[in-house]
């Protein structure tokens, strides 16, 4: 009976094999937000819907397309699906306000590749654009520093780092410690920090702070973030949803 019983068991395990197999990848699959939603590996969910050929390397939107990207393409899911290609492997990714993808060639946009080396970017009168060395727009510094992400609220260019730098007024203000990524909502600033989430007036002033170990930040009409494997949902306030 025994015999039965072990022979029964290790028929079961095998054919459950590919199952948990499949559930154990499930768990695995990396997960990245975008303004109103979020993927799962391959898979869209909120307000795109999607299966992607593969996790993308970055993941953004704007009002009207998601953008995916990969090692030599980009990908723009807007009713259909087109494939833009690249040059190199994409190291950042900016839909709003307009296009721009970080290459070790450039910054590429719809209307060319700027030869510019830049750790962030964005497209509003020329591009701008950030490195260790300072705000640029096209290749002209508009202040020194070592700044990590750029981003425009209400027609204002913020460069961000060690410190808050605003264009073109030259306001400066501290920056909660250990930016790792920032995001500009209608009204406010958001920020990814060492310690948590931040939303920011157009001061720099702190309006709100949510505490926690996150590694990933969206925002649209709400703020989506990502806490070790979990998605975490917040208001505009900073208030759990």
């Amino acid at each position: 009976m025994g015999h039965l019983f072990g022979k029964g068991r290790r028929a079961l395990l095998g054919a459950l094999a590919p199952l948990l197999l499949a559930c154990a990848l499930q768990t695995d699959l990396p997960l990245r937000v975008y303004p109103g939603g979020y993927a799962e590996g391959p898979y869209v969910e909120g307000r795109f819907q999607a299966v992607l050929p593969g996790p993308p390397l970055l993941l953004d939107a704007d009002e009207a397309a998601l953008y995916a990207a990969y090692p030599f393409q980009l990908l723009r899911i807007n009713g259909g699906l087109e494939s833009l290609p690249l040059p190199s492997t994409p190291l950042f990714l900016r839909a709003r306000p307009r296009l721009v993808v970080g290459l070790a060639e450039g910054v590429y946009t719809e209307e060319g590749l700027f030869p510019y080396r830049a750790k962030d970017a964005l497209l509003l009168d020329g591009l701008y654009y950030v490195n260790e060395t300072g705000l640029y727009r096209e290749g002209v510094r508009l202040e020194a520093g070592d700044f990590w992400q750029v981003v425009a609220l209400k027609g204002k260019v913020y460069a961000l780092g060690g410190r808050l730098y605003r264009h073109p007024d030259g306001h400066t203000a501290p920056l909660p410690p250990g930016l790792k990524k920032a995001e500009a909502g209608l009204e406010a600033l958001f920020l990814l920090a060492e310690d948590g989430l931040y939303r920011l007036d157009e001061e720099g002033r702190v309006l709100a702070h949510r505490p926690g170990r996150f590694r990933d930040l969206a925002v649209g009409d709400l703020v989506y973030a990502v806490e070790g494997n979990g998605l975490r949902r917040f208001s505009l306030l900073l208030e759990e949803r």
